[in-house]
């Protein structure tokens, strides 16, 4: 047998499979709650389920995790600040906002002049900078440092600045240049802000596995799953936590897709935090043509055509001031899974309920401590006080109040809760799954007692409570199902967005999904495509979501694991393009040619569009293949090249205004002996 480990560590659960590439089945697999405070642990669990001695013999691993995802949807990861240089705050007010800048406040400013070809005209003020650096950044964990032309120049002016803050702070520091070649200056700011913000959870994820393998004795070669649906390995992964933005919607689209065998489909994985929907076409991830937006963050990550939103298990149950249910965005711990872990809560809850029985504050939820590194943070005196307090246990929003001596309303946790010192725990889809009976692992009491207190508080019976939470939740991923299908057959869609009027008729259909009677106007969207759903609880929503966009749905055997299996299903890939552009001169100019290419700084003119092909396919080639080798990739490469045509419309029809050359180089995991390369 070839057998692979796929790990997959998601915002609730942590997944394991031992996969055989000789029958291209599940040997066996296993599932335990995500542990925050020690990855590892729950990495472990996962990890026992599977046959140990089988484990050993496992010559790969691959991993994917939302944490990332999760991390940048919730707003939660952990704080950097940006430094710019040659890019001024008026630049970030009148253009900052559309890449997730909304604050130009929060950025450090540094002067300095290079032209668009990299030249420095004028360095910063160093001095300046040294005396200034441990004022700018005392109150954060990371900088990310982005000059305005620094992937012209390699990034001399970034480097300088890294070295100067690392000595001043001893804080890690991102050079954006170093990330992502792309001119765009703010998306590359955005993309480094993001790999600053990340890289403590990439890195303590990574950690935590390889510390699991070493206690299993487990030597299989590691490697991680990025957003384009590719693997990086273990250095690589390391130093470029950015690309690990949609790993979770990429393994589960690779496993959706493995497990269902669909040549298309629409792969709809309901997790613990959030929704990941993805696009399958000839079996192959649909991939994004510009850099990945998630969240507020518009950067140059590639990755998939995917939607991610705020939509799982833990999503929080709560309502609004006007006394109207909402669900999510936020994601909080179930209380069952809080009760299992510390049962002392249940009766608390009850007696929460008995005493106050409706409240327009979610009475019912309770706060947890989460980091055990918080004393090294800097906190506010009250901050330190409740820190102190639930080091001795959860407590909820009263008994915080009543703690720290201030009135319920003034208790203010979002800074706490943004960093990760603390976790929230509240009622959720899972606890009102364990009240159905659905799914019954962890303490049901704890899940009842806050159901009946929101019920009450929302002025509706218990079970209508319950009913009304899982249309909801049908309803959010029919419309996001819909959206999804929307932008892939219209562009439009997907540069305009949806107005009011495409949101209504959306609800139309939703509404009408129990309607047979024959209508005057057939408006309706039907798919083609199976949605195939993945996750755990996905098979209690999905159905509901299918009829109403009348389309097929598939569970697949395994569907609750299938981004363990995607994590070890991927390849190495490396892609990159150019477009070759008709200068313009007469083709009897020997000096300058038909034909001008440009790439790395080097510009180059032919007479024959051919001669400028084979130039820019060779240049592709090589700086593909060392990606590849910089990601971990060793043994022989394939390279497929792409050639084409660029037009605009003319009154004739079309004309060719470049010929665009896409190379990509990849290689499969295999498997062989220890002694040899785990790639061909």
């Amino acid at each position: 047998m070839k057998l692979a480990i796929g790990i997959d560590t998601g915002g609730t659960c942590t997944d394991a499979v031992l996969y055989d590439f000789d029958s291209r089945k599940i040997i066996s697999h296993n599932k335990a709650l995500t542990t925050y405070d020690d990855l590892t642990r729950g990495i472990l669990e996962a990890l026992d389920g599977l046959d140990p001695e089988l484990c050993r013999q496992a010559s790969v691993a691959g991993l994917s995790t939302t944490l990332s995802t999760n991390a940048c949807v919730e707003g939660k990861f952990r704080r950097p600040r940006l430094l710019l240089m040659g890019i001024d705050r008026k630049g970030i007010q009148r253009f900052g906002a559309d890449y997730g800048f909304t604050d130009p406040d929060d950025i450090r400013y540094l002067p300095c002049k290079t032209t668009i070809t990299g030249q420095v005209l004028q360095e910063p003020d160093w001095d300046f900078l040294r005396s200034h650096a441990q004022e700018w950044f005392c109150d954060v964990e990371g900088c990310a440092i982005c000059e305005i032309y620094g992937t012209r120049n390699n990034g001399i002016l970034e480097k300088q600045a890294a070295q100067i803050i690392r000595e001043t702070t001893g804080l890690p520091v991102v050079c954006a240049s170093s990330l992502f070649s792309g001119l765009s200056s703010l998306e590359r700011a955005a993309s480094a802000v993001l790999n600053a913000g990340l890289l403590p959870l990439t890195r303590n994820f990574l950690d935590a596995v390889q510390t699991a393998f070493h206690d299993r004795d487990i030597h299989a070669e590691i490697f991680l799953v990025r957003s384009d649906s590719s693997l990086m390995g273990m250095q690589y992964s390391a130093e470029h936590a950015v690309e690990t933005l949609l790993s979770g919607p990429a393994a589960s689209a690779l496993g959706g897709s493995s497990l269902a065998g669909q040549a298309s489909a629409v792969i709809v994985d309901i997790g613990g935090t959030t929704t990941d929907i993805a696009l399958i076409e000839d079996h192959v991830p649909l991939l994004s043509e510009d850099g990945i937006r998630v969240g507020q963050w518009k950067t140059l990550v590639k990755g998939l055509f995917a939607s991610s939103f705020a939509l799982g298990g833990d999503s929080a149950v709560r309502w609004d001031k006007h006394g109207k249910l909402t669900l999510g965005p936020d994601r909080v711990i179930p209380l069952c899974v809080l009760a299992e872990r510390y049962p002392q809560i249940v009766p608390v809850l009850q007696e929460q309920v008995y005493r106050v029985p409706t409240h327009t504050l979610p009475l019912h939820e309770f706060l947890t401590l989460n980091r055990t590194d918080w004393r090294t943070l800097s906190l506010t005196e009250p901050e330190i006080r409740l820190c102190t307090l639930l080091e001795t246990g959860p407590l909820n929003l009263q008994q915080a109040a009543d703690s720290l001596k201030i009135d319920k309303y003034n208790l203010h946790t979002q800074a706490l809760e943004r960093s990760g010192v603390i976790l929230r725990s509240g009622l959720t889809p899972t606890d009102i799954m364990h009240i159905r009976g659905d799914y019954t692992r962890f303490c049901r009491e704890a899940s009842i007692s806050a159901a009946r207190f929101a019920a009450q508080s929302l002025q509706m019976s218990l079970e209508q409570l319950c009913s009304e939470i899982y249309t909801q939740v049908s309803h959010m991923v029919f419309i996001a199902v819909s959206k999804m299908l929307l932008e892939h057959t219209s562009p439009y869609y997907r540069k305009h967005g949806f107005d009011e009027g495409m949101e209504q008729l959306l609800e139309l259909q939703w509404n009408n999904r129990n309607n047979t009677e024959p209508s005057m106007l057939q408006y309706r969207f039907r798919s083609n495509a199976v949605l195939v759903g993945i996750g755990g609880p996905v098979h209690l929503f999905l159905p509901e979501a299918a009829r109403a966009l009348g389309a097929q749905y598939l569970i697949p055997d395994c569907a609750a694991v299938a981004n363990a299996v995607g994590a070890v299903t991927g390849q190495m890939m490396s892609s990159k393009s150019v477009e070759i552009r008709p200068h313009g001169l007469s083709p009897e100019d020997e000096e300058q040619g038909d034909f001008e290419a440009s790439y790395g700084g080097d510009t180059r003119f032919f007479t024959e569009e051919t001669d400028a092909i084979a130039w820019i396919t060779e240049k592709l080639r090589r700086d593909t293949a060392a990606d590849l080798r910089a990601q971990g990739a060793v043994g022989a490469l394939s390279f497929h090249v792409k050639q084409d045509d660029i037009t605009v419309p003319a009154y004739s029809g079309l004309i060719k205004i470049a010929t665009r050359i896409t190379v990509t180089a990849e290689t499969n995991l295999t498997f062989t002996t220890d002694e040899e390369n785990c790639y061909v």
